[in-house]
């Protein structure tokens, strides 16, 4: 496992039981079973858990599209939500990109509740940061 891939598993990924089923160049695919402690007061995926799936399978879109040394971060993100997640099901992101540019790339994430029905709906920016310059000692 390469280090970009062992951090991918690290953190909220691992808090949030967030499962990578797919990983490509133009495509990013994961789940995530609904538990209560992701839950709102109405027993519902918590809008901010979407939220977080969906940034995290465009931000490992991005990631797969960097030049060697260069790293993203996201500039902007946009969600839409159609219909809740309730707790015990699971949900299923894609991500795509819309746009893969030298600065910055564009990716959709789709979130669907487990009977396939379009839960949410997410576009965000990430900014491409180049590798920083190398120093040397003096």
């Amino acid at each position: 496992m390469n280090e970009m891939s062992a951090r991918a598993y690290s953190g909220l990924v691992k808090l949030i039981g967030m499962r990578i089923l797919q990983r490509t160049p133009d495509l990013v695919e994961g789940e995530i079973e609904v538990s209560p402690d992701l839950a709102n007061m109405a027993n519902n995926m918590h809008g901010g858990a979407i939220m977080a799936f969906a940034d995290t399978l465009g931000g490992m879109g991005a990631h797969g599209n960097l030049p060697p040394g260069a790293t993203t971060t996201t500039l902007e993100s946009k969600t839409n939500f159609f219909a809740a997640i309730p707790v015990g099901d699971k949900a299923r992101g894609e991500s795509v990109p819309l746009h893969k540019g030298r600065t910055t790339q564009v990716w959709q994430t789709r979130i669907f509740r487990g009977d396939g029905r379009l839960a949410a709906m997410v576009t965000q920016t990430q900014i491409v940061l180049p590798a920083a310059p190398r120093t040397t000692a003096p």
